[in-house]
C-alpha cells in the first residue's frame, strides 16, 4: 500500500503537522512549496516550485491513499493547494489544513472540487489555534495535543482503506 503526504506550508505549522502525519502512516512526504521563500521568490525558486509540484503529482497518481494538507489563506485553501485538488489523479484523499483563527470554507471548498471530480474523501481534519510559524515554539504538553490529534486522523484514514 503507498499512502503519499502533499503539503502547502507557509510557515511551517501544516509542514510539521504533515510529517506527524507522514510518520504515523509510514507514507512518502512531498512539500509543493518552499516554506522559506518569501513573495515570488527568485526564478530559481519559483522553477524549483513548479518541478516540487509535477513530484507531487506525479506521485499521488500511484498513491492508495493521498492526504493533503493546507495552510488557510483568508479562511480559503492556499491557491496553489486547490490548483493541485483540480489536477491530481488518484483514487482517495484525506485533507487536513491549519489556521489561526477561522478555518472558513478551506476543507469544504477542497473537498466539492474533490467530489466533482469523483474522487473518495475519507477524512478531514483541521488544526487550529497555531499562530504563523507556532507550532515549533510549542511547550511539549501543548504539542503533543497537536501530535496525537495528527496521529488519530492518521489512524482513522488508514482504517477506511
Amino acid at each position: 500500500m503507498k499512502v503519499v503526504v502533499i503539503y502547502y506550508s507557509k510557515t511551517g505549522n501544516t509542514k510539521s503537522i504533515a510529517e506527524v502525519i507522514a510518520k504515523r502512516s509510514k507514507a512518502k512526504i512531498q512539500p509543493i512549496n518552499l516554506v522559506e521563500k518569501k513573495g515570488r521568490g527568485t526564478e530559481e525558486e519559483r522553477q524549483k516550485e513548479v518541478e516540487l509540484f509535477e513530484l507531487a503529482l506525479n506521485e499521488g497518481k500511484y498513491a492508495d491513499l493521498l492526504f493533503i494538507g493546507t495552510s488557510t489563506s483568508f479562511k480559503k485553501a492556499q491557491s496553489k493547494i486547490r490548483r493541485f485538488v483540480k489536477l491530481v489523479e488518484t483514487k482517495r484523499i484525506a485533507l487536513f489544513c491549519t489556521y489561526t483563527k477561522d478555518l472558513g470554507i478551506t476543507l469544504t471548498e477542497l473537498e466539492d472540487i474533490l467530489i466533482e471530480r469523483n474522487i473518495e474523501v475519507i477524512g478531514k481534519q483541521e488544526f487550529g489555534g497555531l499562530k504563523t510559524g507556532q507550532y515549533k515554539e510549542l511547550i511539549n504538553e501543548e504539542k503533543e495535543k497537536y501530535i496525537e490529534k495528527a496521529e488519530r486522523f492518521a489512524e482513522f484514514c488508514l482504517k477506511k482503506i
